[in-house]
C-alpha cells in the first residue's frame, strides 16, 4: 500500500497534537483531583505517560474519568448505583486493554 510522503507527515502531526491534547487532559484531571483532595498528592497527570501511544492515553483519559465518578456517594444523585456497576465494569474492561497495550496497571 503506497502512502505518499505528504500522508505520512499529515498522520504524524495529527498523532503529535492528539497526544498533546491528551496530555492537557490528564494535567486537568491532576488540577481537579488536587482541588477535591487538598493535600494529598494526586495519581493523576500525563508526565509518567509521555511516552506512550495515543491508544493507552485515550484509555486512561477514560479510565481517570470514570475514576471520578466512582468515588461519588451513590445517593448524590438518582441512577448512580447503575452508574457505579458499569464504571466498574468499563474500568476492569480498560485496565485489561492498558495490559494488552503492554502499560504497567495504574494504580485504580
Amino acid at each position: 500500500m503506497d502512502i505518499s510522503d505528504e500522508e505520512r507527515k499529515d498522520a504524524e502531526n495529527t498523532g503529535v497534537l492528539i497526544r498533546k491534547k491528551l496530555s492537557e487532559i490528564m494535567d486537568l484531571q491532576a488540577d481537579i483531583d488536587s482541588l477535591m483532595r487538598e493535600k494529598h498528592p494526586t495519581p493523576f497527570g500525563s508526565e509518567r505517560w509521555k511516552d506512550s501511544r495515543p491508544e493507552t492515553l485515550q484509555r486512561l483519559v477514560a479510565l481517570m474519568a470514570i475514576q471520578f465518578l466512582l468515588i461519588e456517594p451513590v445517593e448524590l444523585v438518582k441512577g448512580n448505583d447503575e452508574v457505579q456497576t458499569v464504571g466498574k465494569k468499563l474500568k476492569d474492561l480498560i485496565l485489561g486493554q492498558l495490559k494488552l497495550l503492554g502499560t504497567s496497571e495504574p494504580k485504580a
